[in-house]
């Protein structure tokens, strides 16, 4: 009889250690190509998420020279890739894209007009890219049910940039995570950046976009950038939280820093980004 038992209690115990270590089932879904006024976008809705009214939003906004199609399909700042963050915590991804950055390059190397002189064509034009975000943001709210109160950006170099200046200029984003891009915006003050959050990741040894500012000995933007000292004075004297996490051994490219971040850390970019954000503990 106790033999029996005990067979019982260890049967049960190893069905139960199965489901616990059972690897993940990834998720069917796959994001959707879209397009809102005249730019396309991609949005990845997972297939478990709360209701309608209570559901969160990250806009992710690529690097210069980069695009929406390049990160959905791994191709490029792969970091910026939420999808199994999504599947993992319930939360809708959109992947924005920029305008065409380059007058050699052709027009799928984008960027944002992220100001400050920064960068590329799409500054000199002066691309309305606050607007363009705002009103890409409304309509997916709109129509995927998403809280307004709810709403995060995640951006790498440019992007960061771009996020950064969406805190600042707007209240569009509950909070950002800027990769490799400080606030590019020769101002004192961000009135709309009270009670937003940031969190700057800036590798130690950026030579693109150095963190002390300046211009940087590599890339082709020929921008000079502010600092990161810079962006922190700007949002804490605005009200905001700013968080600057510089990473030993890393640069400006976004896979250098994820793989820095996981050896130190043990984590990703990615699972850094959605911690902050609190995404990791539901609606």
């Amino acid at each position: 009889m106790q033999t029996s038992r005990w067979m019982a209690a260890l049967t049960a115990f190893f069905a139960v250690a199965a489901v616990l270590t059972a690897p993940r089932i990834a998720s069917a879904a796959t994001p959707t190509p879209e397009t809102f006024n005249g730019r396309e976008l991609f949005v990845y809705v997972p297939d478990h998420l709360p209701p309608p009214g209570r559901r969160a939003l990250v806009i992710v906004l690529h690097g210069g020279l980069g695009n929406a199609r390049r990160i959905v399909s791994a191709q490029n700042e792969s970091g910026l890739n939420l999808d199994a963050e999504a599947d993992a915590h319930g939360f809708i991804v959109a992947y924005l894209d920029g305008t065409p950055v380059t007058l050699r390059m052709g027009p799928d190397f984008l960027g944002w007009n992220a100001g400050g002189g920064c960068c590329g064509q799409s500054s000199a034009n002066g691309v309305d890219d606050v607007g363009y975000i705002k009103g890409a943001v409304a309509d997916l709210a709109r129509r995927y049910g998403v809280d307004p109160a709810r709403v995060f950006g995640f951006g790498h170099s440019n992007g960061a940039m771009m996020t950064q200046r969406l805190i600042c200029e707007t209240d569009l984003l509950a909070a950002g995570v800027a990769v490799s891009g400080p606030l590019n915006l020769p101002i004192a003050t961000c009135p709309a950046a009270k009670g937003r959050r940031v969190l700057a990741i800036h590798g130690a040894d950026d030579e693109n976009v150095p963190i002390a500012g300046g211009k940087g000995t590599k890339g082709i933007s020929g921008a000079t950038y502010a600092s990161e000292d810079h962006s922190r004075e700007v949002m804490t004297a605005s009200g905001a939280v700013y968080e600057l996490d510089i990473v030993p051994g890393a640069d400006h490219k976004l896979d250098d820093i994820d793989a820095a971040l996981q050896r130190i850390e043990g984590q990703s970019v990615q699972r850094k980004a959605v911690a902050f954000f609190g995404l990791d503990r539901g609606p």
